[in-house]
This record gives structure tokens, sequence and C-alpha cells, in this order.
């Protein structure tokens, strides 16, 4: 998640009832960017339990994806380079290359055609760390959601289209350090549509 005020703006942008948003920002009314890390993840763990608990996954999912961070920039400058330098290569082919470009994960295409992305790792000791600014490097006691891991997906699914040439859509998380308590690192799996 990029920040907390434009998470609050898509909970409006894509039509969630005002009872749920009310839920979410219970007591985070005035929560911005510049709120301590640890307030933002307890913000975040919270929205991400009254997402799953009331919305359809699917409407979940685009808002989630819709808040991935690093969507422009370099990556996706890089992005549009690799694109054009590889545009004569076959997905199989660009996905070899893509292992080989720094912070885009190890992808691998499956037999059924999906690709599945084991993304960047951090750890600490012998645990896995979430990559999201709001809760890399915390220590805390709870369990959060693999759902709230669509939007990182997002950001892999935003350069992995440029990069490949094709539109994907993020059919799982299969796993998560935050859902996992730092035992499994994040992986993502992706269809071609």
């Amino acid at each position: 998640m990029p920040s907390p005020e434009k998470f609050k703006e898509s909970l409006v942008k894509f039509g969630v009832q005002e009872e749920t948003i009310c839920q979410i920002n219970e007591g985070y009314e005035t929560l911005s960017s510049k709120a301590p890390k640890k307030v933002r993840a307890a913000y975040f763990k919270r929205a991400v339990d009254v997402m799953t608990a009331s919305l359809e996954r699917e409407k979940l999912q685009t808002i989630l994806e819709w808040n991935a961070c690093c969507k422009g920039g370099a990556r996706e400058k890089n992005a549009k380079v690799f694109a054009k330098e590889n545009a004569a290569l076959s997905v199989e082919e660009k996905l070899e290359k893509i292992k080989m470009v720094p912070h885009m994960g190890q992808p691998v295409k499956n037999e059924d055609g999906t690709i599945t992305v084991h993304a960047v790792s951090y750890f600490s000791g012998e645990k896995y760390l979430c990559a999201c600014p709001n809760f890399n490097g915390l220590k805390y006691g709870y369990s959060v959601s693999k759902n709230y891991c669509f939007c990182c997906a997002g950001h892999f699914k935003h350069h992995y289209e440029i990069m490949l040439g094709v539109k994907l859509k993020t059919v799982e998380i299969i796993s998560s350090p935050l859902e996992s308590g730092g035992t499994a690192p994040c992986v993502i799996r992706f269809a071609v549509v």
C-alpha cells in the first residue's frame, strides 16, 4: 500500500458501502502516511479483515491491486526498456530473463500455463519479512490475511504485463510472510488472459 490516503480514496472510488468504510476507518479517520509504521500496519490489518468479511473477493482484489505501489517511476521505465529489448522473445524466454532483473522475483511457467512468481524475499534471521513498506521490519503479534497481498500482486502484475506483453489475472496468493508468521515467502500465481 502506498498510503492510507490513497487507500481511503479507493474505497469510495470502487463503491464500497459507507457502513463498511466507516468500520474500516473507525479510530483512524485522520490517519495519514506520516503516521508511525506500526499504526499504519494495524490500520491495514483491520482494513483487510473488514474487507475479507464484507466484500466479494473480486472487489477486494481489484481495490488492493489498484493500490499497488511502485507502478511508475524507474521500475516502470525499466520494464518498458526490457519489453522493447526482448520483444522478439517468447513468454517463456522472457520469464527466464526476468529472473535476472532486480526486484522482479523468480517467475516460473507452470504446466497449466499459469505463472508462479516467487517474489522478492527479505529475511530477519530465519524468518521471511513482508516487502510492503507498511509491514516490513515490524514485530507484531498477529497474522494478516494473505488477501492483503493482492496489493503486492498488483505491483508484479503491472510490471509483468509490460515486460511480457500480455494481460495477466492474479489467480491466487499462494503464500505470504504476513499470514504464515514469517515461515513462508511471498508467492503469487497469475494466469495469462
